[in-house]
């Protein structure tokens, strides 16, 4: 109300008109204030992500010229590689995911590289842009171990990269798959298992995704030397990291695609393949 000093007394009351428009913006504009204060938010529902929406990228290592580790008598790594690698793909793409492969056959990639170095630093580096060109959300090597001057040395090893907390939750994931499916259920023996271990692999640290390299046995080790050339084994082997990774994909949903991985120095990449499926799935 305002007062006019020429009629005392008397007091008139102003009425101000503001549009339809500005009143509902008004409205809305309190309504998302309030939301956001009291901890809830009122933006629209993240759509579900769907298994045929993510590539997962399989590694067979080795190939070609390279055999990789063998046991002097003409089993080689690389076809063992090979093998369980198409079985991981196999299997995943039977659930729905998309599977991009470094090598399909046994070859060495080093052709499919531009850069002057050794031809191993060739093959290395073609895998690497394969890798970081596939639009791939997860990686997994594939390799055979070997300890020659320790025979007893048997099971399996995930490895993943130093600091990457992705990359670790990947490995304890597909880790756990491997010690139930593999050792409990189908071996059912205690006498090997998985375990998980960080080292400076040069895919790991190369990869823009998080991502494991999974040493299937010891090559060296006559019971993990009969079990690696078993072909049940390495389908029930190819089962379990991919239940791993599927099982990764569901907890990195679940938990609001919130996984970071720790610094890494090799690749100066910020952002992996997740971020437009899984919402800042970041490598920082």
């Amino acid at each position: 109300m305002e007062r006019f000093d020429s009629l005392p007394g008397v007091y008139t009351l102003k009425v101000y008109y503001i549009s339809r428009k500005l009143l509902l913006l008004s409205i809305a504009g309190f309504i998302l204030f309030a939301g956001v204060c009291a901890g809830f938010s009122v933006l629209p529902a993240k759509q579900p992500v769907q298994l045929s929406d993510i590539t997962v990228v399989v590694d067979p290592g080795h190939g070609g010229i390279d055999g990789g580790t063998h046991d002097n008598k003409g089993l080689l790594e690389k076809n063992i590689n090979l093998e369980v690698g198409l079985m991981l793909r196999h299997y995943l793409v039977g659930k729905g995911l998309k599977v991009v492969m470094t090598r399909e056959e046994d070859i060495s990639l080093e052709r499919f590289s531009t850069i002057r170095s050794s031809r191993y630093r060739r093959d290395l580096d073609a895998r690497k842009k394969i890798v970081n060109s596939s639009g791939g959300a997860l990686l997994v090597s594939i390799h055979v171990n070997a300890r020659p001057k320790s025979p007893e040395s048997r099971g399996t090893i995930v490895f993943y990269y130093p600091g990457s907390n992705a990359g670790k939750l990947l490995a304890e994931t597909v880790s756990k798959a491997i010690n139930n499916k593999v050792y409990k259920q189908y071996l059912k023996t205690e006498a090997a298992r998985s375990k998980v271990m960080s080292s400076n692999l040069f895919i790991l640290r190369e990869a823009v995704m998080p991502g494991c390299l999974v040493e299937l046995g010891f090559i060296t080790n006559p019971e993990d030397k009969k079990l690696l050339q078993d072909e049940r084994f390495k389908q029930v082997m190819a089962e379990a990291i991919g239940d791993g990774i599927i099982e990764t994909l569901r907890q990195s949903h679940s938990r609001n695609s919130c996984l970071t991985d720790g610094s890494n120095p090799g690749s100066g990449i910020e952002c992996c393949a997740l971020t437009n499926i899984f919402h800042n799935f970041t490598r920082v």
